[in-house]
């Protein structure tokens, strides 16, 4: 990703009109399925002016609906807690977020009256949204936004028929790996840019394609669809990032490479099993050096403060 167009795309999306135009969209695009005064759960990691968690939290406000924020307290306790404790009835958050709310849920054996979920970054991989769905007993749609940096630039179509892109503001084009222009239709690179800015050209990271008939829907807007996201990871860390949220012990994870390696965190539900870090680290990695390389997790129990590592 260019970091500089990137940079300046955030500046953009954060400009005072643009902002109020965003809230607006994503009020109308939410209030086609909330009502006044229902519990709305807000499960981002950060919460700060202009990025997308406070953007939904004034969308719903707008349109008359109470917000609930997970946060500063990130505990997954606490997620679990309050959305029960709120009885909110739909869940907005990032992916990974939503699905550990149902591994949560499942793991606890508790009942949550949430019946619709709004994922950023929508459409995530098919596996997580199949686990979302069916863990939690949810209808689920998606905001078309970058990270949670405040750029909304489209939303699902409510017949799960693609992606519209919110062409009054962004424009997007798939590229092949030389930069090129694709028809309609071809799969390859999505780059977004924003229409008053057209130079300003951010690869995503993702394939997608756009389609060449009209949407089903009526809407006659850009239609993405066959996005698969993160292309631009590494196809190893992504292997390997798979394998690890697949696992219905593993709370969440997070993955990165260092100058001493491939480095690990996971949150797992004490007493469950855990996988073979070591066997899976090394088919997608580099051979396992038990003299170097020792898994670990973290365990949620433990009180925020402190944390005790266990090694097997």
């Amino acid at each position: 990703m260019n970091m500089e167009n990137f940079e300046r795309l955030v500046q953009i999306a954060n400009e005072p009109a643009l902002r109020e135009h965003t809230i607006a969209y994503l009020a109308e695009h939410l209030g086609k399925f909330l009502k006044p005064g229902e519990k709305v759960m807000l499960a981002f990691r950060e919460y700060k002016e202009g990025n997308i968690s406070w953007l939904m939290e004034q969308a719903a406000l707008r349109i008359g609906v109470v917000p609930v924020i997970w946060g500063p307290d990130h505990r997954w306790s606490t997620l679990l807690r309050q959305t029960f404790q709120s009885r909110a009835s739909v869940v907005i958050g990032s992916p990974l977020i939503l699905l550990g709310l149902t591994k949560l849920k499942k793991h606890s054996n508790t009942p949550l009256p949430i019946r619709k979920v709004i994922s950023l970054g929508f459409p995530c991989l098919q596996w997580v949204i199949d686990g979302i769905t069916k863990g939690l007993d949810c209808e689920m749609g998606g905001c078309f936004s970058v990270h949670e940096e405040g750029i909304v630039a489209g939303f699902a179509c409510g017949h799960s028929w693609g992606i519209h892109v919110w062409e009054e503001f962004y424009g997007v084009d798939i590229v092949d790996e030389n930069g090129v222009s694709l028809p309609d239709g071809t799969l390859g690179n999505v780059v977004l840019y924003p229409k008053s800015h057209p130079e300003v050209r951010v690869d995503l990271g993702d394939l997608a394609m756009i389609a060449d008939t009209p949407c089903p829907c009526g809407s006659k807007t850009t239609r993405l669809l066959d996005i698969q996201v993160g292309k631009s990871l590494e196809p190893d860390i992504c292997q390997l990032v798979l394998y690890l949220q697949s696992w219905t012990s593993i709370l969440d994870c997070h993955l990165s490479k260092t100058e001493f390696g491939l480095e690990i965190e996971l949150i797992v539900f004490p007493g469950e099993k855990l996988p073979k870090l070591p066997s899976a680290a090394k088919l997608v990695i580099r051979p396992y050096d038990p003299k170097s390389d020792q898994p670990f997790w973290y365990d949620p129990g433990i009180r925020w403060g402190e944390e005790i590592y266990h090694h097997e």
